[in-house]
Order: C-alpha cells, then structure tokens, then sequence
C-alpha cells in the first residue's frame, strides 16, 4: 500500500511540472480575494497592474443627415485606454498620473457641427472649459467617462435645477427640412419655427472591474453578467438643468396686432373729440336739459361747448411686450418675438404630478418625455389659463387708461328775460370743467362756474331773477361734471372693451402650439429620451437602438437623445448630448486576453 501512495503522488508532481501552473478561477473567497493566472491573488484593496479597461466622454455622439459623429474627426472624444501596463489615447495626447484625459469640446468641432449639420448650435465658449469630456481607464479596473458640464476630475458640475446657461439649440424645423418634412404641413401653417433649448447637462458612467471580478461577474470574456451582479460595479448617472421647446408663431403677433388695433381706435378717437360734432352737440342738449327746469322766468339763448381730451396709453402699450406665463411657469409668452416656451419640466410635473417632482432628474432609464397624449392635455389647459389671463390684464390696463382720459370742457350759456314785453339778454354763465373720466362719472368733479350780469336793469324782478341765475350756476357746479363724463363714456365705453374680435385671437396659438406637440411628440415623428442606456438593469426598455451593437461589457449613459423618424434607422437623427462610456474592462493573466479588450 505504502508503494502505490508513493507512485500516485509522484505521477501528480511530474504532471505539475509539465502544466507549468494552476487552472485560473475566479472562484468568490470570503475574504474578498480572487485567486487567478500563475498563482496569483487578486485583492481590491491593491489591484493595480491586474485590469484592462476603457473609459470615454463625448459631448456629442450618433448620426445625423448622413453624418456619423462617432466617426468624425472633427468631434473627437475624450476616450482613454489601458493594458495594464500604460494608458493611451487615440489622438496619442498624454495622460495624467491617474491615467485619465479631460479634452474640452473645441472650436473646430463647434463650426464642423454648426456648419455641416445646421441645426444645431452650441453657443458656450469652450476655451474656458465649459463642455468637457473626460476619460479615465486604471490598471485598477476602475474606468470613468463622462462629458457635458464636468470638471476636469469627470465630475458632474452641475445641481438638479440650477440655473446654468444654455448649452445647446436645435432648430427641429431647419432639421425637418434637411429630412424633406415641411414644418407647415406636420403641424400647421401658424407654426413658423420650432426649437429644442437644452440647458447645461452631463452624463457621467463608471465601472470597478476589481468590484466586478469579486462578484462573479468578470469571466473569460468581459462584462456579460447579469443586473444583479452588476448593480454594485456599473454606476450610471445624468443631470439635465433644463429644457424646452420654443414655438415662433404669427398667431402670437395677430393676438397683440388686434390689441394694438383698439388702442390706436381708442386713441384717435379721445384725440378727436374736440372735432366730433355729435360730442359736442350732445353737450350742449345736455346743458339745455340741465338748466330747462331751472329757467322760470328767464330764457335760454345760446349755449356753446368745447371739449379737447387726452389719453396715455404707454402703460398698456408696454405690457405689450412684455413676456407673460402661465401659474405653474409651465409656459413663456414672448409677445415682441412672437414665441411660445414650454418648459418640459414643469409641464410634465403638470401632467404627471407624482412623477416628475425632480424635474427632469432621477427618472427611470430611457424615458420618453413627451411621447404621451396628457402632455398635450397639460399644456392646452396651461396655455387658455395664460391667455385668459393676459388678456383680463390688458382689459383692466385699458379700462385703467380709459377712466384716467383727461377732459376738459369749457360751456357758455346766454340768458335774457322779458322786460317791457321784449326780451333783452341779462347775463353770461361760463363754465369750466377739468377731470379724468372715472372722476366726472362718479360726480366727484365741480364745475368753476363765473356769472356775469350785461348791467341791465332789471326793476322790480331783479331779486327774482338774481335767485333764478343763482340757481342755475349752482346746477351747473354740481351736475356738469357728470354730465360731461356720461357724454365721453357714451363714446369711449364701448372702444376700450376688447370684445371677441380680439379674444378670438387667442384660440389660434393654443392650436399652434399644441399641434407642435402633438405632430412632433405624441404621433412619434421626435422623440426626446433622457438618462439613455444600453443594458439598464432596471426599467424594460432595451435602450437606444443604435446602442444594441455596442461590446459586451460596455456600459453607456447619455444625459438627452434626440430621435427624428427612428423607424427610418441611420437615415433618422440620433443624438446624444453629454454621453459617459466605460468598458469593456478585463481581468489580465486569465489565460489569455478575452475578446475586446484593450490592447496597445
């Protein structure tokens, strides 16, 4: 027995000097420690020189009119490489110590996309750094990528909602256009233009290969493990500070153009009282009838009236163009441009109350935003409320400058008596009456009122007709200032009502601009999709299709992607903005080197 134990072990000690080491594993120990190629340990807390890996940052990716991005020199990426050995890029610009490489988007990428896809501007100036793109691949196994507003650590510079610039414009009907759609024809001839406005945003991806290797998840080929055992390795994260649709209508310019059409009629009519007949005939049967059941013994000869007045309409006018919303800022009115705002935060916050309360930020992967029928609902009701609102306001400011019309009337009156059985003129009656509309029809306006007697002598009816001419300046004291006031308001009452004609022209732009929405957004022609990634471990969506070729083992984030005609595949638009990339990441001395790893 002693003999056949000494042949066995020797048979095992010549085999394991002909292999020439261990099997690898990547067997779990409970002291988190991987044993692997030529008896090595691999440890965490120490892996360096042991990983393979990738990391990149493009501030713009995908392919639009033909052109692909990811391709294109003039947009060129921040994307770093590593062996386990060195790191590298692809433009062979050197790396850090932390074997990362932060590359701003410059000028020359500005005008290729500026110039050679048109619809898209990016006004920020880059040389101070704003739009960054940053790339980072360890030894280690940890990889960064992450582009947009980003420091040059990869780090998101940017707080949910903050109020950071405008960061890019994509004129959707200029871009329509390259695509043979006609703006007009998709949602109406009252749409001159429509614009996406993206404010400051970042996507940022990570991966700790070592964190991968202990949970089982890094094989013999890279990362192709399930969500679960990725969920601690892979950390994808966007931040969107804002964005909105802007809509150019001439619906708007109508609504203000029929406000402006009362006011100038408002206007030439207040300066053309003087010379309006009817006014001033109205005042002076207004008079007869004031002093008719005064007059006793006197008769009434002439009465003379004149009247010039005077409007400031600067209030109303300024209001014209100022912009204006709805309560909940879900929308801006920009009367003086001819546009309409909607912020998408808000107005989904409106739709989707339960949903929405971090803005654009924290929502689940690859969620449509605007591809839903209640959006439209949403932004209908927000729209009318504007609207209503707007036009009480310019009411009230008419009706405002309206009452505070200032008139002025100047009346003389002629008086006679019969003496010795002929009439004989006796006395003039001036009167004089200066106020605002609003204070002469409340009465609260007195008449200066002058009595001058022509010296006649009057006999014995003189305390008589004295107390009859007294009279008579004291009706005209206390009632032609209402008098005065009802004349003018008969005329101008009803011009500083806006009436239908002008409210009607509110309805076009609720049209307008809900027919954007629902021929762009809802009927699928654009899709706006945020915090986009390939492989999410949660949600049930698959990502972006243009993603489903990517690696095994690479993991994508974009902050925003814009899809127009999606069905149409590479001749649509896909366009990311602020897109973050890590992987592929592998484990060295497994072996061999896995398919798609990093090699110099």
């Amino acid at each position: 027995m002693v003999g056949l134990l000494a042949g066995l072990l020797a048979m095992v000690m010549a085999a394991s000097s002909v292999t020439g080491g261990i099997v690898p594993t990547l067997a779990s120990w409970n002291d988190r420690e991987v044993a692997h190629g030529r008896l090595g340990v691999l440890d965490c807390t120490d892996p360096q020189g042991q990983f393979a890996a990738r990391g990149a940052g493009t501030m713009i990716s995908g392919s639009a009119l033909g052109v692909d991005l990811d391709s294109a020199a003039e947009v060129q990426d921040a994307e770093v490489y590593q062996d386990g050995d060195r790191s590298w890029t692809e433009q062979g610009a050197p790396t850090d110590s932390f074997d990362a490489y932060f590359a701003p988007l410059g000028v020359t990428a500005l005008e290729f996309l500026s110039v050679g896809l048109g619809f898209i501007q990016l006004p920020l100036d880059t040389e101070t750094g704003v739009i960054g793109q940053y790339g980072q691949a360890q030894s280690t196994g940890e990889s960064t990528g992450a582009a947009g507003l980003v420091n040059d650590e990869g780090v998101i510079a940017l707080e949910p909602g903050a109020g950071e610039p405008q960061l890019a414009t994509l004129e959707l009907s200029e871009l329509l256009a390259s695509l043979d759609h006609d703006v007009a024809s998709l949602v109406g001839d009252n749409v001159a233009d429509v614009s996406l406005e993206a404010g400051a945003l970042a996507g940022r991806a990570t991966l700790d290969g070592c964190e991968a290797a202990l949970s089982g998840a890094l094989g013999a080929s890279p990362l192709a493990a399930q969500a679960a055992e990725l969920d601690q390795a892979v950390s994808r994260e966007y931040l969107i500070s804002s964005l909105q649709t802007s809509v150019e209508s001439p619906a708007v310019g109508s609504l203000v153009q029929g406000v402006e059409g009362v006011l100038v009629n408002v206007e030439e009519t207040v300066n053309g009282l003087s010379g309006n007949q009817g006014v001033v005939d109205s005042l002076v049967g207004g008079v007869s009838d004031l002093l008719g059941p005064l007059l006793g013994a006197l008769r009434l000869g002439d009465v003379d009236a004149s009247i010039t007045a005077n409007i400031d309409l600067s209030s109303v006018r300024t209001f014209l163009t100022e912009d204006f919303g709805d309560d909940a800022g879900i929308l801006t009115i920009a009367p003086t441009a001819g546009t309409v705002s909607v912020d998408t935060a808000a107005l989904l916050a409106a739709a989707y109350p339960d949903l929405y309360s971090n803005g654009l930020n924290g929502l689940p992967p690859n969620t449509d935003l605007l591809g839903d029928p209640a959006v439209v609902n949403a932004l209908t009701v927000a729209l009318g409320q504007a609207l209503d609102d707007w036009l009480g306001d310019v009411q009230s400011l008419l009706t405002g400058a309206v009452d505070a019309v200032n008139v002025h009337v100047d009346v003389a009156v002629n008086l006679s008596a019969v003496l010795l059985i002929l009439p004989v003129k006796i006395a003039t009656i001036t009167a004089e009456v200066d106020g605002s509309l609003g204070d002469l029809l409340q009465g609260d306006v007195s008449a200066q009122v002058d009595l001058r007697l022509l010296g006649v002598d009057l006999g014995v009816l003189e305390d008589l007709l004295i107390g009859l001419l007294n009279g008579l300046v004291g009706s005209l004291t206390n009632g032609l200032g209402l008098l005065v006031g009802t004349v003018v308001d008969d005329v101008l009452g009803p011009l500083g009502i806006l009436g239908s004609t002008v409210t009607d022209l509110a309805q076009p732009i609720v049209t307008a601009v809900s027919g954007v929405y629902t021929g762009l957004y809802v009927d699928g022609l654009i899709s706006l999709t945020v915090n986009n990634q390939n492989r999410p471990f949660t949600g049930s969506t698959d990502g972006p299709p243009e993603w489903a070729d990517l690696p095994e083992g690479q993991y994508d984030v974009s902050a925003l992607r814009l899809g127009v005609l999606d069905a149409a595949g590479d001749a649509g638009v896909r366009l990311h903005l602020g897109r973050g990339s890590v992987g592929p990441v592998c484990l060295l001395d497994v072996a061999a080197m896995p398919a798609g790893c990093p090699e110099t």
